[in-house]
């Protein structure tokens, strides 16, 4: 010891340095439950950030009216609808009014003739005469799910929700009639409207508001639909009840997996590239992660997959996806689909299970996007308590990309640096 000092060998730094790569190398990964991202990073999180900013109510519907530049499919599909209307009210009689309506309707009769076509054409198509007023409800609420998440989400989840909904409809009116309990006649009665896609509308905004309003709306969603049925109610009323369920299920897919569903451009025509980005703590990096979400909705940065990850004192890293499937996810669009697929042969239950099953199984072996191993890696060069956030990002946005990763206080992780962690034995 000299000057009071302690003085190291080369061979104890060189163990120091070895116990710091083992303690590394043992990091071992862990993938939390399904986390959901603030809704503010949909299209209507803009929306609200003006509100706020508006004083007064004049300022607020100042705001209000200039988002509605975004309304483009709710007031067209609402206009079909009505035209539609008015044509079978006032142009052709109620006997051909009846047979229209028959021929379009979901029920047990068309789709075990594999008239599918009617799970999209019974959404256009009224049972009774519906004035402009009463149409009014339905293009507000369809308005304020295109602002809030643009128009395609509107047109998947209100169109894919009812083909879904009419489809357990029928599987349930299947089995009841060839178990004996339901009578024969309910095979040919009419089901069509615009209910089952409305109520899946509603459910998913009360999952995907960017207010705390969406707490109480969640159960107050389910008692509008429960309540008719303690009433004595149809198999309407189950549909609505099977809407609103699914609604839910898309508005926490939409916070669950913001990056799913988008389609991509072909390998040959896409500049992806690894950004990595260092923070002081998880919380920064999620504020990032919803800062290049809301990038990535308005078209300033295209982004493939996105991975928040962090170490904790036990040599855990843990990871939250935004495209990749869990097996949850996986179950549930399978069984989405399966059902629809099944219905072609008249098994749609049976073809729930198989799609549930088999996509949950390829979720749980398929690493999607970013894969496991490059999030391991990079986090086994940043010190216990960091968090990361890793992009698979097309850099043709990436001055957008910086400046907000810049406002973010985040740190990006050079490449060179990545590659050397990969190198370690």
């Amino acid at each position: 010891m000299r000057g009071g000092r302690p003085q190291y060998t080369r061979h104890e730094d060189h163990l120091d340095r070895s116990h710091l790569m083992g303690v590394r190398s043992r990091r071992r990964l862990y993938k939390d439950l399904p986390g959901l991202v603030p809704a503010s990073y949909l299209p209507g999180g803009d929306l609200a950030d003006a509100l706020r900013a508006a004083a007064g109510w004049s300022a607020k519907t100042k705001v209000c009216l200039s988002f509605l530049a975004r309304v483009r499919l709710a007031p067209l599909y609402v206009l079909i609808v009505i035209v539609i209307d008015v044509i079978l009210s006032y142009a052709v009689s109620a006997e051909t009014r009846s047979r229209i309506v028959l021929a379009n309707s979901t029920n047990v009769v068309n789709l075990q003739h594999h008239r599918i076509w009617t799970l999209v054409t019974s959404t256009f198509v009224l049972d009774e005469r519906a004035g402009v007023v009463a149409m009014i409800p339905l293009l507000l609420l369809l308005s304020v799910a295109e602002v809030l998440w643009g128009w395609r989400r509107l047109l998947v989840v209100f169109f894919l929700s009812n083909a879904v909904a009419s489809c357990l409809v029928y599987g349930l009116l299947l089995a009841g009639v060839r178990g004996s309990w339901l009578g024969g006649a309910i095979t040919m009665a009419s089901d069509v409207g615009t209910s089952y896609g409305s109520h899946a509308v509603g459910g998913a905004l009360a999952l995907t508001l960017p207010v705390r309003a969406w707490r109480f709306l969640v159960p107050l969603a389910m008692l509008v639909v429960v309540v008719p049925l303690l009433d004595g109610g149809t198999f309407t009323d189950v549909g609505h009840l099977l809407a609103v369920l699914l609604g839910f299920l898309a508005g926490w897919q939409m916070r669950r997996r913001p990056l799913a569903g988008r389609l991509r451009h072909p390998a040959r025509l896409r500049a992806d590239q690894t950004v990595v980005c260092s923070f002081d703590g998880v919380t920064q990096a999620r504020a990032a992660l919803n800062t290049v979400l809301h990038l990535h909705e308005h078209r300033r940065v295209r982004l493939d997959d996105a991975v928040v990850a962090w170490s904790d004192q036990a040599d855990r890293i843990h990871v939250r996806e935004t495209r990749d499937m869990s097996a949850i996810d996986g179950a549930l669009v399978g069984g989405a689909w399966g059902v629809v697929l099944g219905t072609f042969v008249g098994l749609p239950m049976i073809g729930l299970v198989i799609g549930a099953v088999a996509m949950a199984v390829a979720a749980r072996w398929h690493d999607a996007g970013l894969s496991d191993t490059t999030v391991e890696q990079t986090m086994r060069a940043l010190p216990t308590g960091r968090g990361v956030l890793l992009l698979l990002a097309d850099l043709t946005g990436e001055p957008a990309l910086t400046r907000a990763l810049d406002r973010a206080s985040g740190t990006l992780v050079p490449e060179v640096a990545r590659k050397s962690v990969v190198r370690r034995p």
